[in-house]
């Protein structure tokens, strides 16, 4: 039993001690000493069997499961945590596998978990397995040699002597003429990363004919999956659409371009404000189209842009939205105006999501000073009377640090996204 002491992200360690607690058998496949602030994947070995306490319990945290068909076992999960302004992504898989599309099995996964040890209560793989595991995911997933901090790690492994573990066995079973294990691990302390990019090779065929019919089954499934996965992709994982809201100098520009840098997903932004119509182009005389009419047009064509990308599973954020025409502004409008206003506003269906980035009019002024105090106040107060009358929005204090608007702003969509794509909904 090693002494040593892990620090684990708040969120992980949950999710640890919930599959402890429902008695799954899991464990860390790598990178243990890397999960206070993984800056990766979380790799996760799992029971068949158990893999349903993983579903629940990441749910319940505020995990979304990723869209993800023909990669195998793999099973992808993804959190936010808007404090560390840090994301986490969970890499679960089932079953040990390797190669292109992890078409070559182990089937040493329940030996691998029964022969597992605990790091301070973080179940890790035997020592024997770890080299192995991580040797054999450089070898065949990965192209070249690793980075030094993996290629320590591996080196370290290799000098600590080997058990006769199930991945041992398996290699010493499919090793060319001229190499065996204790070769192997040899190469792997002297760091000769040439060699061994020859013996992955050799590996991958000896594997092949060793289990040809199995190979052959696992590729032409997982073509399967990735292809259907396109269609999938369309019905079951949509991305979200948000409106940012708020009066000039809010900060809606900076925010969408800090959003589409740091959003792990897809981030596609579409600019709604209702009264920057293009530049006239030259063209014959035409009868004339009413001016709202042409607005109401623009704004369903770039509402139809966003919902597309949208549907291809994007994040869609709308620069303003239609909801402005409600907002007060420095003219005067009659009863026929209001008329129009009123029906451009309702002209798109709305966001998922309507974000008011909220701040007081001196601060407001201060940032662009277009507007008089008096009616940014006002437009204001109008924003968060009509935030109260939509299902679902999120005020965020817009006088706060740029960074923490955004992670905050971030946390609220990735609610969104969890609430989406939760299997309940």
């Amino acid at each position: 039993m090693s002494t040593t002491t892990l620090a684990v992200h708040p969120k992980l360690a949950a999710l640890f001690r919930a599959l402890d607690e429902a008695g799954a058998r899991w464990c860390v496949l790598r990178g243990e000493t890397d999960l206070l602030h993984p800056a990766g994947d979380v790799d996760l070995l799992i029971a068949p069997e158990d893999a349903r306490h993983l579903h629940d319990s990441a749910g319940r945290l505020g995990f979304a499961r990723l869209p993800a068909w023909g990669y195998g076992s793999h099973a992808f999960f993804l959190s936010y945590d808007a404090s560390r302004d840090l994301w986490l992504k969970l890499d679960a898989v089932t079953e040990l596998a390797y190669g292109p599309g992890f078409t070559l099995p182990t089937a040493a996964e329940a030996e691998c978990l029964a022969r597992r040890r605990h790091i301070d209560g973080v179940p890790v793989p035997d020592e024997s397995d770890a080299l192995w595991t991580l040797l054999l995911h450089r070898l065949l997933d990965e192209n070249g040699p690793p980075p030094a901090q993996e290629a320590a790690r591996l080196a370290e492994l290799a000098s600590r002597g080997r058990d006769d573990g199930p991945l041992e066995r398996l290699v010493a079973s499919l090793c060319p003429e001229g190499w065996d294990t204790a070769r192997i691990t040899h190469a792997v302390e002297r760091e000769d990363w040439a060699a061994l990019a020859e013996l992955a090779a050799a590996l991958r065929a000896s594997w092949r004919k060793a289990r040809r019919a199995d190979v052959r089954r696992r590729e032409i499934a997982g073509r399967l999956w990735h292809w259907s996965g396109k269609w999938l992709r369309l019905s079951r994982r949509a991305g979200v659409s948000v409106a940012l809201l708020g009066p000039d100098g809010a900060g809606k520009s900076t925010l969408t371009a800090d959003l589409e840098s740091s959003f792990y997903l897809p981030v596609r932004s579409v600019y709604m404000g209702l009264y920057q119509n293009p530049a006239p182009r030259k063209t014959r005389r035409l009868r004339p189209v009413p001016r709202s009419a042409k607005r109401v047009a623009t704004q369903w064509g770039r509402w139809l842009e966003g919902a597309y990308h949208r549907r291809r599973g994007r994040l869609v954020v709308f620069d303003r939205y239609t909801y402005d025409a409600l907002v007060p502004n420095r003219f005067r409008h009659g009863i026929r105006g209001r008329a129009r206003r009123w029906i451009l506003a309702r002209s798109c269906p709305p966001p998922d999501l309507a974000v008011l980035l909220d701040a007081p009019g001196d601060v407001l002024y201060a940032r662009k000073g277009e507007h008089d105090l008096m009616l940014l106040e006002r437009q204001r107060e109008a924003y968060r009377a009509l935030l109260r009358r939509l299902p679902r929005s999120v005020v965020v204090d817009a006088s706060d640090d740029p960074a923490r608007v955004r992670a905050e702003v971030t946390a609220a969509i990735w609610r969104e996204y969890v609430r989406r794509w939760s299997p309940r909904d």
